[in-house]
């Protein structure tokens, strides 16, 4: 008893010594949401793939893409990791750089957060920039001519077109879910950016239940959501599939920003703009269905968005509970009008 209040020490077995921070990617925590949940007869979940080394979910998709190039011997000594990206996936080849021994050089739109830019730069990346306007489609079309300039110098994991992007949601993220929910998860959501997430998830899930939903948060045409994609307007991923995905929601900015906040406020998450955008598609779930168990992916962390609207005092907005009129407007659109 401590001041009269009785004490208790929750006694957890000790943790395994990591060989490498490598060692610490996956196996992510999930959380109910709670305060945000419109309909309480429904169970809403958030994968926190912020708990990842680098916080964010492309820490899984950067290890295996380069254990996999290592095995199959595209990547070798001498080689520079060569990747475009909005910021995460670059993140977290810095890291597996660092562990294996590669340096690593990234091409990012100058629009993306300075967060990303100045945490590569630490990790010892070289960071080269494209036009805002182009936006990441510019990256990579900026990464597609170095590579063809001097193909023996980098090694391209291109996580746009590279299975193992996808096979490490299918192997890993997916399994992850269908244990921490004992196989009782209905729905899926996730955002789409390169899709190798819901694409591998949806995979394996549906495997597993053919009944399964999943629901994708596209961003809407003009959006500033940083890793996501609109496919009307961007280039479209090789490894997108429409057969995995069941419905679709267009989510816009702003909504997305005012969502993020509202889980920061009040789920104490520190997530990012592309969680908001898929707990804003979530809730169209929720008021459709009378119970079951949605899961939604927040793919990475708050602390990479700090200089962006997300944080700007300038915005007051109401809290989305208080203002049931404001989703009227999101229903699913059906795969043909995308």
């Amino acid at each position: 008893f401590f001041f009269g209040v009785c004490c208790c020490v929750r006694r957890f077995p000790m943790a395994r010594v990591a060989d490498s921070v490598l060692d610490l990617i996956g196996e992510t925590p999930m959380v109910q949401i709670k305060r945000l949940n419109p309909n309480q007869n429904v169970q809403i979940l958030a994968k926190l793939e912020g708990w990842n080394p680098t916080g964010s979910i492309k820490d899984r998709i950067a290890l295996n893409m380069i254990k996999q190039a290592l095995g199959s011997g595209e990547l070798c000594p001498g080689k520079i990791i060569l990747e475009p990206t909005s910021g995460n996936t670059g993140i977290g080849l810095c890291i597996v750089g660092i562990v294996l021994g590669y340096r690593v050089m990234i091409v990012m739109s100058e629009a993306v957060s300075i967060e990303r830019r100045k945490l590569m730069q630490a990790y010892g990346a070289e960071v080269l920039l494209t036009p805002g306007k182009e936006g990441t489609d510019g990256a990579i079309r900026k990464v597609r001519q170095m590579v063809k300039d001097d193909p023996d110098k980098y090694f391209f994991p291109n996580q746009f077109s590279s299975e193992f992007n996808l096979l490490a949601h299918y192997q890993n993220t997916a399994q992850e879910i269908w244990a921490q929910t004992k196989g009782k998860i209905t729905h899926l959501v996730s955002a789409l950016g390169t899709s190798g997430t819901i694409m591998g998830i949806s995979k394996y899930l549906k495997e597993k239940n053919p009944d399964l939903q999943v629901i994708a948060a596209q961003a809407e045409r003009g959006h500033y959501i940083q890793g996501l994609k609109h496919m009307g307007e961007a280039i479209v991923p090789a490894i997108y599939n429409r057969k995995y995905i069941d419905k679709t929601v267009l989510i816009d900015s702003e909504s997305a920003i005012h969502m993020t906040r509202e889980i920061i406020q009040h789920e104490a998450i520190p997530a990012g703009m592309s969680s908001g955008a898929a707990l804003m598609a979530a809730w169209s779930v929720v008021r459709e269905v009378d119970q079951g168990c949605v899961v939604v992916i927040f793919p990475d962390r708050c602390e990479k968005y700090l200089s962006t609207s997300l944080f700007d005092p300038r915005k007051d907005l109401p809290c989305l509970l208080d203002s049931p009129e404001y989703l009227k407007s999101y229903s699913y659109m059906t795969q043909s009008r995308l």
